[in-house]
């Protein structure tokens, strides 16, 4: 459970400490529900989300921050494909059933299964973060919301033992789509991941990406 809460944030997560003020405007699951409906209307009907990102993990013992770049593919009920391509290719594979790295991210040998206790539950709020599923974060989270002008920022703050161990809180922002997504980890150390994304239907998947989903 530790080593895969601590590969999820050195991977993908963590970012910049982010204004106080989010943080001072508490909102119950269907307030955020609301804010986001209205912002996103299609945001239950999306099938497919697919994109570019960029992430910088800042490092408290290093001056400049580590960058990658990559795309994404997110499957509502299949999982989560993140494929870093700079300044190394390599991939990962995130279900329900936990996760799957590969050592290239177009290959699918070298296969090697990070499935373990406890993946299960972090690969849920691993998907609630990129999908929006605003009542399985609440779950685990306080929830803080802000809206201006069609701009919103969603803030959580770890509620279970396990999950405020490894990060202090995590910011999710956007408008029509999420656009950015922040993390602070409980050392100080943080990440930031740019989004650009498009929402696809489901047929636009190829065999290839559908078995990238497959155990």
């Amino acid at each position: 459970m530790k080593k895969t809460l601590c590969w999820l944030a050195a991977m993908l997560f963590a970012m910049p400490v982010l204004a106080d003020d989010l943080f001072e405007h508490p909102q119950t699951p269907a307030q955020a529900q609301a804010i986001l409906r209205a912002a996103m209307p299609d945001l239950g009907q999306i099938q497919v989300l697919r994109g570019r990102f960029g992430q910088r993990k800042y490092l408290s013992e290093i001056p400049q921050p580590l960058s990658s770049a990559g795309e994404f593919l997110l499957v509502r009920d299949l999982g989560v494909w993140w494929h870093a391509q700079a300044p190394l290719d390599s991939a990962v594979t995130l279900t329900h059933d936990g996760l799957v790295q590969l050592d290239s991210g177009t290959a699918a040998q070298g296969r090697t299964s990070l499935r373990q206790p406890g993946s299960q539950f972090v690969a849920s709020v691993f998907f609630a973060l990129f999908a929006l599923d605003i009542d399985t974060l609440a779950r685990s989270f306080d929830l803080f919301m802000t809206e201006s002008d069609g701009h919103w920022q969603l803030g959580l703050r770890p509620r279970d033992a396990s999950l405020a161990a490894w990060f202090r809180q995590a910011t999710i922002s956007g408008s029509e789509r999420v656009e950015q997504v922040r993390l602070v980890e409980a050392a100080g150390d943080r990440t930031e991941i740019d989004l650009d994304a498009a929402a696809q239907p489901r047929s636009s998947l190829t065999p290839a990406e559908r078995q990238r989903f497959e155990p």
